[in-house]
């Protein structure tokens, strides 16, 4: 009998290298090389951007940055600063900061929501300004400065999302707040009350006041935590059978 296992191998490893020397060929059709981010129409940078952004290159974090500190249209900034994201070292903070001064408000929102990722101390107190603005940031802006508050390790940004929940300019402001709360507490459950309703949204702050973890951490950030129980309502009380004006 002949053996095949010779020939067998062979086409293994000759199928092997095939499919390698296409990804290799997909690749440079793909990211060809070094796509330049700085030259073109918007349509054409932001094309190399999203290259970029893909391609996995130690280096395309500092490529994008110079994207962001440039003179280009506050599209073409924000899409550099979206893919940034991805790539961000300690070096990029400064950046992102000045970007969340930025006068375009979609470039706000990008730059505040990616400052949460840097995920200390800083960044939540720089978020909670954000978020506390007195002179009416744009409501985008504070919604992206909560999302950004819900990746922050530090005990403040629980007491800043319940803060917020309670006492929300808005009750699109107090429902995105409430929910970024249970995502860091871990809490699978959406929110089923609808902040309009006063009286079932006391209610439901008062429940998540008296969590272990969200008085742990208004101990650990050295705020006081004002309980209001007369704000509770009957344990059979629910908000698929109120009787309530």
């Amino acid at each position: 009998m002949i053996s095949t296992y010779g020939s067998s191998k062979t086409v293994v490893w000759g199928s092997a290298a095939a499919v390698i020397l296409l990804v290799i060929i997909a690749g440079k059709f793909l990211f060809g090389g070094s796509p330049d981010v700085m030259s073109g129409d918007d349509d054409q940078r932001i094309a190399a951007i999203e290259k970029v952004a893909l391609s996995g290159d130690s280096k395309a974090g500092d490529t994008l940055a110079r994207v962001v500190t440039s003179k280009s249209s506050a599209r073409v900034r924000g899409k550099a600063l979206a893919g940034m994201a991805h790539y961000l070292k300690p070096g990029h903070r400064e950046i992102v900061r000045k970007a969340a001064k930025d006068p375009d408000v979609k470039l706000r929102e990008i730059a505040v929501d990616t400052l949460g990722l840097y995920a200390d101390k800083k960044a939540t107190t720089e978020l909670i300004a954000v978020v506390e603005k007195k002179d009416k940031e744009h409501v985008s802006v504070r919604k992206a400065a909560i999302r950004g508050l819900a990746k922050c390790d530090d005990p403040r940004s629980i007491v800043a999302l319940m803060d917020r929940a309670e006492k929300g300019a808005t009750g699109e402001i107090k429902l995105l707040a409430m929910s970024k709360l249970l995502d860091k507490l871990n809490v699978r459950m959406s929110v089923d009350r609808d902040p309009r309703d006063a009286r079932g949204w006391r209610d439901l702050i008062q429940r998540w006041k008296m969590s272990k973890r969200v008085r742990k951490a208004y101990e650990q950030a050295g705020e006081r935590l004002i309980s209001r129980p007369q704000d509770l309502i009957g344990k059979d009380w629910h908000p698929e059978r109120r009787k309530h004006k």
